[in-house]
């Protein structure tokens, strides 16, 4: 199997890894610029290409695209185009225009099995909470709240914080589209929102041009209220979502490794391993679900439409923002 390679920074050699890990005879192609050096200690059989086309012309079976998310356009559209089985990183595309144009693309008829990468999404603790929520425990949900943020400069302790894409709106930066997990799961969780309100900015003292906070409120008519606020700035780690119901609330934090549920007459924790907790396996076991769907010729559970919808709540919440200011 020939797995097409495009970015390989820590995510896409997280990705080779687990493929390594799924289809042990896997044969990687690489798209890289031409004079930047690449490691491939561990990785196997890997080959170079610093052109798309060319990389294409090795008929890959599959293309993962991990590069910024500026430049993720051309080759979802060539994965598209020519009926390649694709996983896409997060977020799909970093800007209106090009969300609009892979809108008009992806919505042709027979797309090949495809997988979009909010693997939050294959949590067990995460899948527990949906399972709450969905079960009537909670009652009726009036008011939901999504926190996440981390100290910017911690995020890849090895690289300067000031040269990684984060940093720059122009490759995809800022915590609308860097941190679009808790937009997902506001979605995947609550349903759709049908109304946006934002503020955004960068408020710190980290030398950047993104945005390094933002605060949104969804809303649709019936509810429910629901925050989202996302920073960079976060000394301790901090991902938490908090959902209220009328017979009781749930809350989610990542970082403690803990899912309760308060009712009126005290607090439970619900029991689950570590394990349910471990964000480092969601990652192959998205993979092997879209391997799996290649092989049965069937859509995964996360399409391309559910990246693009959360795309435009960032687009809306930006959009939202720039009119406060």
């Amino acid at each position: 199997m020939r797995v097409l390679i495009v970015g390989t920074g820590s995510i896409g050699r997280r990705h080779m890894a687990n493929l390594r890990r799924c289809v042990p005879e896997v044969a990687f192609d690489v798209l890289r610029e031409p004079g930047r050096p690449m490691t491939t200690d561990g990785l196997g059989a890997v080959t170079v290409s610093t052109t798309l086309e060319a990389a294409l012309d090795q008929s890959p079976a599959l293309i993962v695209v991990a590069n910024p998310s500026s430049l993720h356009l051309r080759p979802l559209l060539a994965a598209i185009e020519r009926g390649v089985p694709f996983y896409a990183e997060k977020p799909l595309v970093a800007s209106g225009d090009d969300l609009q144009r892979l809108r008009q693309v992806a919505a042709r008829p027979g797309l090949p099995p495809h997988i979009v990468g909010c693997n939050l999404r294959f949590l067990p603790s995460l899948q527990r909470l949906k399972q709450l929520i969905a079960s009537g425990e909670l009652g009726r949900i009036v008011r939901a709240g999504f926190e996440a943020g981390q100290w910017l400069p911690d995020w890849r302790p090895a690289q300067d914080y000031r040269r990684g894409y984060s940093a720059h709106s122009a490759l995809g930066g800022g915590v609308l589209l860097d941190l679009i997990h808790e937009i997902d799961a506001a979605r995947w969780l609550l349903g759709e929102f049908t109304q946006v309100h934002a503020l955004s900015g960068h408020l710190s003292s980290l030398e950047i041009d993104s945005e390094d906070c933002a605060c949104l409120l969804l809303g649709r008519p019936g509810g429910p209220l629901t925050s989202v606020q996302l920073d960079y700035v976060s000394r301790r780690p901090v991902r938490r979502y908090v959902i209220v119901g009328d017979r009781a609330t749930a809350e989610w934090d990542l970082p403690r490794r803990k899912l309760t549920v308060a009712r009126g007459d005290g607090v439970e924790a619900i029991d689950l391993p570590p394990s349910a907790f471990d964000v480092g396996e969601t990652y192959p076991a998205a993979m092997r679900e879209l391997l799996d769907a290649m092989a049965a010729g069937r859509p995964t559970s996360q399409p391309i439409e559910e990246g693009l919808r959360a795309l435009d709540i960032v687009m809306r919440a930006r959009a939202a923002a720039d009119q406060t200011r």
